[in-house]
């Protein structure tokens, strides 16, 4: 055999062999894909933070001629963390501006610019709740107002709680989510203002069992997973009250996987309300997230953070990576420089310029903070507190 032909001889022997090898293998690749493909899952990551409060004097400091201006700034420092899928924040005063014929004004009947919504659009939040015991505080007018802005220049943003038309509000909100139906819904405990009339009580959601229980039922139906807001507790306790109580055990009842509370402009406990039925992540308070009020435990805010993960065979929602990280308002002795932090970026040296600091003799300390959320949210077993 010459030397030509001992070349080719190898050479087609080899490629045998990388042949055989190639089909041993290639099934047990494509298995993989199958096996991983056939739990048939998906899942979603949502972060929520409290009460957008605009007192006066954080517009009126940096427009003493009270015109809309653009309040991007305010919420530049929050950015880097509306990256989940869904990022929600409370609406605890509207922001309808100054088109037909309203007024902006802060404590006791609030009104803030409209451009507010941009910011807070821009900042990265896609879920507005408008619903808290301020929202009527422009009349019926002042909710349209605000509705239509947000329609007209927010319109990426899912709004709950508030809407346009009867017909909205008895129409389930449901987002879809990587193949998975999103159901929310948001209520308030009550209005300092009322409805401009009885035909209109159905523009805003307020709590009640009968409320509830009807729309949840038609949530349910047209929805994987349901997420509820309630604008609940009593102000300036960090304690759960009993209706907070019952109405958390309420929502566990008619399968609801995750509550986000507001209102008290503290932040309160998280805990898992468990039952045969569904295991409920509840955060009862996320207390203030920007405001004016000039108490430390007042600046202290929470993130919330989790994932949901669906199985589309077992139609079951699981909850995981939940977690609670502490946020600061941050103002100067002069009311002005407003910024959020979180506890990662909050520092000494800030805090002793925050008006709390400096005006009030207050500690807003890291420290203060750590050792405040610790005594709130204890250890929760399945939710991560987080204080550095």
């Amino acid at each position: 055999m010459n030397v030509l032909m001992r070349i080719w001889f190898v050479t087609f022997l080899v490629m045998c062999v990388f042949g055989y090898l190639m089909n041993q293998v290639q099934p047990i690749t494509t298995l993989s894909k199958k096996t991983s493909a056939s739990t048939n899952t998906d899942s979603f990551t949502v972060m929520g933070v409290g009460d957008n409060l605009l007192h006066d004097v954080i517009f009126r400091n940096m427009d003493q001629s009270m015109k809309d201006v653009d309040y991007n700034d305010f919420y530049k420092t929050i950015k880097k963390y509306t990256t989940a899928d869904l990022n929600y924040i409370n609406y605890e005063t509207i922001c309808a501006g100054t088109k037909n014929g309203l007024w902006l004004d802060g404590y006791p009947s609030f009104n803030g610019p409209a451009k507010f919504n941009d910011a807070v659009a821009n900042a990265g939040f896609n879920w507005f709740s408008l619903c808290s015991n301020h929202t009527y505080d422009r009349g019926t007018l002042g909710v349209q107002t605000e509705l239509d802005y947000i329609q007209k220049h927010c319109k990426d943003v899912t709004v709950t709680g508030a809407y346009q038309t009867k017909k909205a509000s008895e129409t389930p909100t449901v987002v879809k989510i990587h193949g998975i139906r999103v159901g929310l819904a948001s209520y308030a405990y009550g209005f300092e203002s009322q409805p401009d009339d009885s035909d209109t009580a159905w523009m805003v959601n307020k709590i009640s069992k009968t409320k509830i229980k009807k729309d949840m039922k038609k949530l349910n139906k047209v929805s994987d997973v349901q997420i509820v807001t309630m604008h609940w507790g009593t102000e300036y306790h960090t304690d759960v009250n009993d209706m907070q109580k019952e109405y958390a055990k309420l929502l566990n009842s008619l399968g609801v996987e995750v509550i986000i509370g507001t209102h008290p402009h503290v932040i309160e406990p998280v805990e898992w309300i468990r039952s045969d039925k569904q295991d409920t992540l509840c955060y009862y308070s996320l207390g203030n997230f920007i405001s004016a009020q000039n108490a430390n435990d007042n600046m202290i805010g929470g993130m919330a953070s989790f994932k949901v993960t669906y199985d589309h065979d077992k139609k079951k929602a699981t909850v995981s990576d939940a977690a609670f990280t502490p946020t600061i308002t941050y103002y100067d002795s002069n009311y002005n420089n407003y910024q959020m932090y979180t506890i990662h970026e909050w520092t000494n040296k800030k805090a002793k310029t925050h008006e709390v600091t400096v005006s009030e003799g207050q500690d807003i300390s890291k420290e203060y903070v750590q050792k405040y959320v610790k005594n709130v949210m204890k250890d929760v077993k399945g939710v991560k507190i987080v204080t550095e």
